[in-house]
């Protein structure tokens, strides 16, 4: 949910995201005591012929069964409502004859909802009418093969609606992940297109107070990481900052903290499947040039650039290094002026920060990951659930009516006033329940906006339409539509700004070219491989191995299966492409 959150802090009602640590174990809400065990008691009885669904609404209405995975930290509604009952929910039922029941819901902390729903799975239990899932391929795949869930390439051709239909063509991969035996086993959630490709965001205070410009190069890059660690920054007179927040406890590749463009400036991406020069699939992990990035990394450890702790931290817990005011760079997404940036600028008063380019390497070249289809997650549909179009109807309303609102509309000016936005005295609009608690009646201080809480997490999102309108923007114009008007009036100029920043470089994106399934052998060796290397990659930069205990690596991991992997990745590609 990390993308959603973006937006979420933006509107001010939050202060931290999914992937966020430290949360409240009291937020989680119960289970639903009225929600049905099953699917095949989840609908009313529909009339034969248009399955009920008329001018918009069902004529007799249905209830759609779910479980669900609620942020620690947005696990907390406005007064008086709760995930089956709040602003939402209400709107869809009276609209379109469509009650969402959840079987259960969970706090998701420590992935929680990834292990009950794979619980679930692995316990042969009967699973509701549509399961939605944002993450690892892995589940994904245990959701395929449960056998529970239906192809949806005939609903999709017969329900869903042309804005739909046009954002699934924007990239015919967004399909490759989910598709068995010529069949399309999920709807993907689109996203905005390069929402997850990073920018370099620097603490630019600081580099006001040590007197350097923002670096183009990595060389450029340690003079100012060497000042950040060694130049007093903060200027409190003593030697306690870092160049860059990392944490590569999850790997060397990640959504946030990342140091990927670190190997990009070496020519190769880890933990993905990187195109060669020659027209075939490698794993970035094991190619020559990851082994240079990684001396420089270590040479960064020696030199006090990056924590100590790096190999502890995951993306969040690497990312409070700069929101405590410890360390003057860190790479991630356009958005984090939203979050987790809000905690730097409560933590320490008059700080600022700036997007800019990701640097290059000594022989001019740039690599980051990203440039993927606009997907971030999937909707599966049971293949016993008797209103399987239903799922698309609701994400078609959003669609229609929330995605790009139309001027005068009734979602204009956001979903509902009160929630997400309000009007003040003088007519303008306002998101800052925080500066103006008299205009949002009941909110609390992490209230997620409503559309938090769409089986679709964030309604429903255009690929094209969040660049675009941040690129003009930033470029000075004006706003006009409503979608434009909302972004300008809930979004930081940073985040602004550092949109445009991914857009003109959008050509140094690394995709990751294998899209498909876990093939035969990852799904026995994957673990035992994905160990391997990030255990040597991490006690190489910690200097408990040498250097060259790199080739050892690469040779074992062909080895134990790395070859045959690559082989079945390879002739996958053939057929995908």
């Amino acid at each position: 949910m990390k993308k959603w959150l973006s937006l979420l802090l933006t509107l001010s009602f939050a202060v931290a995201i999914a992937a966020c640590s430290g949360g409240n174990g009291n937020n989680e809400p119960a289970p639903s005591s009225s929600a049905n065990s099953g699917s095949n008691n989840s609908a009313s009885e529909a009339p034969s012929g248009d399955n009920g669904f008329v001018d918009g609404k069902y004529t007799t209405p249905i209830t759609l069964t779910t479980v669900w995975g609620l942020n620690e930290n947005a696990a907390i509604f406005k007064e008086g409502e709760s995930i089956e009952d709040n602003v939402l929910s209400r709107t869809i039922k009276e609209r379109l004859g469509i009650e969402v029941k959840y079987n259960w819901v969970v706090t998701n902390t420590n992935d929680a909802y990834k292990t009950k729903l794979r619980l679930m799975l692995s316990s042969g239990e009967k699973m509701p009418d549509v399961v939605v899932y944002r993450g690892d391929l892995e589940t994904v795949n245990m959701l395929i093969d449960s056998g529970q869930f239906m192809p949806v390439g005939d609903l999709v051709d017969q329900y869903a609606n042309e804005t739909y239909k046009k954002g699934l063509e924007l990239d015919p991969a967004i399909w490759l992940p989910i598709t068995r035996d010529g069949q399309k086993m999920a709807l993907p959630i689109l996203d905005y297109a390069y929402n997850g490709d990073h920018v370099m965001w620097v603490r630019q205070d600081w580099l006001d107070n040590v007197g350097l410009e923002a670096p183009k190069t990595i060389a450029e890059m340690e003079a100012v990481m060497d000042a950040f660690v060694n130049g007093d920054p903060d200027k409190d007179g003593q030697k306690n900052t870092i160049g860059l927040a990392t944490g590569f406890k999850n790997g060397f590749n990640n959504w946030m903290t990342d140091i990927g463009f670190l190997f990009g400036a070496h020519g190769t991406m880890p933990g993905q499947w990187n195109l060669t020069a020659d027209g075939k699939l490698e794993h970035g992990s094991i190619n020559p040039a990851a082994k240079d990035a990684l001396a420089k990394l270590k040479e960064w450890m020696d030199k006090g650039y990056i924590s100590q702790d790096a190999a502890l931290f995951d993306e969040t817990t690497g990312s409070e290094l700069f929101t405590k005011g410890e360390a003057g760079i860190i790479f991630g997404p356009n958005w984090l002026p939203a979050w987790p940036f809000p905690d730097l600028q409560a933590n320490v008063p008059g700080a600022t920060f700036k997007a800019y380019p990701v640097p290059a390497g000594n022989d001019g070249k740039i690599g980051s990951a990203g440039g993927n289809p606009p997907s971030n997650g999937y909707i599966f549909i049971n293949k016993d659930s008797k209103h399987p179009e239903a799922i698309l109807h609701y994400y078609n309303w959003f669609f229609d009516n929330t995605a790009n609102p139309q001027p005068g509309s009734e979602f204009a000016n956001g979903f509902a006033e009160g929630y997400d936005y309000a009007l003040l005295p003088d007519g303008t609009l306002t998101a800052d329940a925080k500066k103006y608690p008299e205009l949002f009646p009941g909110l609390k201080e992490q209230t997620a906006p409503p559309l938090f809480y769409s089986l679709t997490y964030e309604g429903a999102r255009i690929p094209t339409l969040y660049a675009d309108t941040h690129v003009k923007l930033a470029s000075g114009a004006a706003p006009e539509t409503p979608y434009e008007k909302q972004e300008f009036n809930t979004r930081t100029k940073e985040n602004i700004d550092a949109m445009k920043v991914v857009v003109d470089q959008k050509d140094i994106r690394m995709k990751n070219y294998y899209m498909g399934p876990l093939t035969e052998t990852m799904q026995s060796k994957n673990e035992l491989l994905n160990k391997l290397l990030n255990e040597t990659y991490s006690k190489i930069v910690y200097g408990q191995q040498p250097l060259d205990s790199f080739d050892t690596m690469v040779d074992n991991w062909l080895k134990s299966g790395g070859e045959q992997i690559t082989k079945e990745v390879n002739e996958w590609y053939e057929k995908a492409k």
